[in-house]
């Protein structure tokens, strides 16, 4: 009876570690190219690309999205990355995603995607061992 027990509990943490993998969401830094705030493709599409990054963060896709401006310059000649993080299964998404960008697809910005791993942590409530005194 031991041994088929020893088996059973093989076989289920072994198909527990196949059924986690589908359940894996990778995250992906996004780093655009720098860009003067001042083109005109920047301008004439900005308002675009925040909705469609707005709308990726209401699904739960991109989090974290910043505008990096350079500060030590005048305004007007400001350049600006645009940087966020997808959660994605794998690369390929994560590439599958940047495409329904309206920068990606009007050519204005190019991102690339800089792979960071699984969420470690989650949240800090989950681990009280961290916020002992």
């Amino acid at each position: 009876m031991r041994i088929k027990n020893l088996v059973a509990v093989m076989i289920l943490l072994a198909s527990q570690a196949l059924w986690a993998d589908e359940y894996i969401v990778n995250k992906y830094a996004v780093v655009s190219d720098s860009i003067s705030q001042e083109s005109p493709m920047f301008k004439q599409h900005i308002q675009e690309q925040a909705a469609a990054l707005v709308n990726l963060w209401r699904k739960g896709i991109v989090e974290n999205i910043y505008l990096n401006r350079e500060v030590n310059k005048p305004e007007s000649k400001r350049n600006a990355n645009i940087v966020f993080f997808i959660k994605a299964k794998n690369k390929d998404e994560a590439n599958e995603i940047l495409k329904q960008l309206p920068f990606v697809q009007r050519d204005v910005l190019n991102f690339t995607l800089y792979p960071v791993g699984v969420l470690w942590l989650k949240e800090i409530e989950d681990h009280p061992e961290l916020t002992k005194e």
